[in-house]
């Protein structure tokens, strides 16, 4: 291994030791409906699942149109690591199971909104957003 190959891996090690919460992606597969209740529940497929790292970037959030409701949508990115599989892509969900920094974290859900792409990166970050009202 090359003094280029193992300065990678070392900054991936760094960077996983810094992932101190855990989560879960899922993908929508489809919907269920109760039908005692008519409720309609989504369906998932779970994909990735282990330690993570929440960070925002910068401070920013802009109004969306979500059906009829307007919504806050807040930038944000997850790390996980660079084995981590499957990899998330476009639209499946985050769900943050635990966190150490901050347990108001716990049970958030994130969408991803761009997958990562990067040949020598220490973590995989995605860009996801999260839904604030």
């Amino acid at each position: 291994m090359g003094r280029f190959d193992q300065a990678v891996a070392r900054g991936r090690r760094l960077a996983e030791a810094r992932m101190r919460d855990t989560c879960q992606f899922r993908r929508k597969t489809g919907t269920s409906t109760n039908p005692a209740t008519g409720k309609i529940t989504p369906v998932y497929a779970n994909g990735y699942a282990g330690k993570c790292r929440l960070k925002q970037p910068s401070p920013t959030a802009a109004p969306a149109t979500v059906g009829e409701a307007v919504v806050v949508m807040v930038g944000v990115e997850v790390h996980i690591p660079m084995g981590a599989a499957p990899v998330p892509q476009t639209g499946d969900e985050c769900v943050i199971t635990a966190s150490t920094g901050d347990p108001d974290l716990v049970g958030r859900v994130f969408v991803v909104d761009a997958p990562h792409r990067h040949a020598d990166a220490t973590a995989r970050r995605l860009k996801v957003k999260e839904r604030t009202s």
